[in-house]
């Protein structure tokens, strides 16, 4: 059977966005969500996938693809901030600490300022001891007003 995919939780248009609205997510990166990225990505890199090579390097244990934490921004901005209709068009990223498997952390979203039909947002993840492990800004398309305002949204959002 199919699984069926969740339903975005919001839909906001410019016009329903405000400078300093924010949205956060908690998630922890399994090593199972590490083996599915590496089989999406390629990226089969010994600090994410072997205990003993991870030992050896600076970091003393697995770490997940930082790429992993990027994409909790792309769940934020399809399902919450703005959610549907969103379309994601410029992503800058710093990795400042790395992301260690099974612990807490916190992606952030922050709307930094709204140009013409875009929303700038200020990203960044927080590690349990509220240290930011990366920090960026995304640029996002919100749906179009015109467009919302004629679509049924009733089956459409949880």
């Amino acid at each position: 059977m199919a699984q069926v995919p969740e339903k975005p939780r919001k839909c906001l248009s410019i016009d329903d966005i405000q400078v300093g609205q924010k949205f956060e997510k908690e998630y922890a990166v399994s090593y199972e969500t590490v083996k599915k990225f590496a089989e999406i990505s390629g990226d089969w890199n010994p600090v994410h996938h072997d205990p003993e090579y991870a030992e050896t390097t600076i970091f003393k244990k697995q770490i997940a693809h930082g790429m992993i934490s990027v994409a909790q921004f792309s769940g934020i901005f399809g399902m919450d901030l703005p959610g549907l209709g969103a379309v994601w068009t410029r992503q800058d990223t710093t990795f400042l600490k790395p992301v260690y498997l099974d612990q807490p952390y916190k992606a952030v979203v922050e709307v930094k300022e709204i140009q013409g039909r875009r929303v700038v947002f200020t990203v960044w993840t927080e590690n349990a001891d509220g240290e930011k492990v990366l920090e960026g800004e995304g640029e996002l398309m919100p749906i179009p007003a015109k467009v919302k305002d004629k679509t049924d949204l009733t089956n459409l959002l949880a």
